[in-house]
């Protein structure tokens, strides 16, 4: 049986984590499809920086390093090597200086010293003796009141020292000169000096990456899981771009205030989208609405491919125990435990761990089209007019959009909308089935948000906006009526998490029939349409125009 050869393009730059990145959980969960079909052999191209990280990704998520080819640029840059020397430099945690040390040592040396003298005091018979220790020790305190003094004033200077040095080394080392110089040479609204330079290096990366491909006639077609990688355009062989999303476009004003550089990374994504020939969506929404509609691409160029299940079962279930239910949820309790340490909220561990903790999860970054604003007023209101007891659990950082720490501080939320970001596999999964409701306010998304499986693969009801690409999934009138809000209007989402709560069992048991349906979808099925698509780019090289 003949092998055929297939190509995918990975192109992140040096800083992406694939482990965080929802493009890295699809790419994973294709190639874990991909590796059982005997007649396909993916090769994946990526740059050198992002070769290890890919590797041990695959291998921590149990994909065999035979079942693919990798293929890389061969090389670091010297530049990015420098810079991540130096940011491993500045992240490295500051020694204590040598006079504080001193101090300390004194201090404790002191400290000793007294306890012996206090217990001699109390233990001697002898009046004279118990005289002579307590003379002995007024000497020693007069003798020590001067070098205390002399110790003073040295802090004193030393820290007057240590500012005056902090501050020339601030100028010595350019510290803070490189934004007053370079800004003299940047018009209002450019990129910045050093994104410019990092969006050079990866261009140059690019085209090593692209010399590399095209050197690879075996690979029949290739395929790029995103479009803001415009050198994917320029591959010889038959190509396959993906276009999960262009939120940007929907929500220009919120991406702006939140990434400055969006506007350059949008015209890249709007570049390479012009310059494609075949597509992928996740949803007829994206095909129609965005790429047709927006791009004016013509519809034979684009394939709808949506998404499998997303089972979380594996990440936590325990088997082959004489109670497997009660010792899975005891290690979940454990698993988020540990978040909650990790996270600083030590006075939530004891109440979870006797399950006594209620709480509803949304499982998501923080960006413009998340809704998290919301979220958060309809969930002070149940906690505050209707008296609910459940936590609000997050799991986007504050620190990344300031306008949900604000709310929450604004509100004083901090002990009831607890944010555990950078979550494991494991315990997401654990937070989603000890939650109570799981719940997704998201005003657009490429797809089906991953909340509504991810949720009932664990056992744990979901509520969701009423938006295009989840009705695509959820076809039953009953089901969205029982189920779904408008984004729009946060007494809505309140009423909808508060019936969710009170009709928990038959809530489930209706989306639990939902997801019987959708879980007969699996990711040998989508492994098995894209490949079906590659395939007809081969056979038919005349390939459709992409609105160029």
């Amino acid at each position: 049986m003949s092998v055929r050869h297939f190509g995918i393009c990975l192109a992140y730059g040096p800083t992406a984590d694939l482990r965080k990145e929802g493009l890295g959980r699809l790419l994973i969960a294709f190639l874990k499809a991909a590796v059982t079909r005997d007649d396909v052999r993916f090769v994946i191209a990526c740059p050198e920086w992002s070769r290890d990280g890919f590797l041990t990704l695959c291998e921590s998520e149990g994909i065999p390093s035979s079942g693919f080819d990798l293929v890389s640029t061969g090389g670091v840059p010297v530049g990015l090597r420098i810079a991540l020397a130096w940011r491993a430099r500045k992240q490295h945690a500051p020694k204590e200086s040598r006079f504080f040390s001193l101090a300390a040592w004194l201090r404790s040396r002191a400290e000793d010293s007294r306890a012996r003298l206090e217990r001699r005091l109390m233990a001697t018979h002898s009046v004279v003796a118990w005289i002579a220790l307590v003379l002995t020790a007024a000497a020693i305190g007069l003798a020590f009141v001067p070098l205390l003094g002399l110790l003073m004033i040295c802090r004193a200077l030393y820290s007057r020292l240590r500012r005056w040095g902090r501050s020339i080394s601030r100028i010595l080392r350019l510290n803070l000169a490189p934004g007053l110089l370079l800004s003299l040479f940047v018009r209002p609204g450019e990129e910045s000096p050093v994104v410019r330079l990092y969006r050079m290096m990866e261009d140059a990366e690019g085209e090593r990456l692209l010399k590399k491909i095209n050197s690879l006639r075996h690979v029949q077609a290739w395929y790029c899981p995103t479009a803001f990688w415009p050198v994917f355009n320029r591959i010889t062989a038959p190509r396959l771009m993906c276009v999960p999303d262009v939120l940007p476009s929907e929500f220009p004003i919120g991406f702006a205030g939140l990434e400055p550089e969006l506007a350059k990374s949008f015209e890249i994504l709007e570049h390479s989208i012009r310059g494609g020939e075949r597509f992928v969506t996740y949803s007829a929404r994206m095909k129609w609405d965005t790429l047709v509609g927006r791009y004016l691409i013509p519809p034979a160029a684009v394939e709808v491919v949506p998404h499998a299940c997303w089972d979380l079962r594996g990440s936590i279930t325990l088997r082959g125990l004489p109670d497997n239910e009660r010792v899975t949820t005891h290690y979940c309790q454990q698993l988020l435990e540990g978040a909650f340490r990790r996270a600083g909220f030590n006075d939530y561990t004891k109440a979870l761990a006797s399950g006594s903790s209620r709480f509803i999860v949304y499982a998501s970054q923080f960006r413009p089209n998340k809704n998290v604003i919301t979220l958060l007023r309809a969930y002070e209101y149940l906690l505050r007019k209707r008296f609910i007891a459940d936590k609000l659990i997050l799991t986007g950082d504050p620190a990344r959009f300031p306008a949900v720490g604000a709310f929450i501080r604004e509100r004083s939320l901090q002990n009831d909308v607890l944010c555990l970001h950078g979550l494991t596999a494991p315990e997401l999964a654990a937070c989603f089935h000890l939650a109570e409701l799981a719940v997704n306010p998201s005003l657009s998304e490429g797809g089906c948000p991953f909340t509504l499986t991810e949720a009932l693969s664990v056992g744990t009801p979901v509520v969701m906006a009423r938006i295009s690409v989840t009705e695509e999934i959820i076809t039953e009138p009953e089901l969205r009526d029982m189920m779904l809000f408008d984004p729009y209007n946060w007494r809505d989402v309140a009423a909808r998490i508060e019936w969710a709560l009170h009709h928990r069992e038959p809530l489930l048991a209706a989306q639990n029939e939902l997801y019987a349906r959708l879980r007969r979808r699996t990711w040998r099925n989508v492994v098995d349409d894209c490949v079906g698509v590659l395939e007809s780019l081969v056979e038919a090289p005349a390939r459709a125009g992409g609105g160029q």
